[in-house]
């Protein structure tokens, strides 16, 4: 998936990644003189990227806006999508879906991590309403995809929401490394103070 999304960036694009495995595989990306990376995993502030990517957008109508979004972050702020559709914003979302936090598993996994799996990409035409015009994609290939990717490119009066299907468990090994240190740390006593 990564190396099909680098495809996209130019000079012109900025990328939101959200907080977890957007962010470690975002970071794999190479990005030329001009493009920018948006993140915000100090906090770990799950869903902030749908709302920073749509503010980001309205105020850069020149940039090509791209986000990498997990499924449960997008389930907290999904829609942001519905006043990209309003604005006629081109922002090309990646949705990553896997069943559930896949970030909070690699930390401490319980059912509280399962989430129900939304049609994600059927979202957006209920968020078009009788006039808009963004897109909603599935893909479980990657040559679906590539032809996903050329149906964003072309769709300039909305957002185009590609919805990629992957396995539960596959995440990256940053993740996991990740995870297993937040776990090490979230499990000693407090300092005194």
């Amino acid at each position: 998936m990564v190396q099909q999304i680098q495809g996209l960036v130019t000079s012109d694009c900025t990328i939101f990644a959200e907080t977890g495995d957007s962010w470690f595989n975002g970071i794999r990306l190479k990005l030329p003189a001009g493009a920018r990376f948006e993140i915000e995993m100090q906090w770990g502030s799950i869903g902030s990227s749908m709302p920073a990517t749509f503010g980001y957008a309205v105020g850069a109508r020149n940039r090509r806006i791209i986000a990498m979004i997990g499924d449960g972050s997008f389930q907290l702020t999904a829609q942001e999508v519905a006043q990209m559709i309003r604005r006629k914003l081109p922002v090309i979302i990646f949705l990553i879906n896997n069943h559930g936090f896949t970030i909070e598993v690699e930390i401490h996994d319980g059912p509280y991590n399962d989430i129900k799996n939304w049609d994600y990409a059927g979202l957006i035409q209920a968020f078009n309403a009788e006039d808009g015009r963004g897109l909603g994609m599935r893909v479980t290939s990657g040559g679906e995809l590539a032809g996903a990717i050329e149906e964003a490119v072309a769709n300039h009066d909305g957002p185009t929401l590609i919805e990629c299907i992957i396995d539960r468990d596959d995440c990256s090994p940053e993740l996991i490394s990740w995870g297993r240190l937040v776990a090490r740390a979230n499990a000693r006593p407090p300092s005194p103070q």
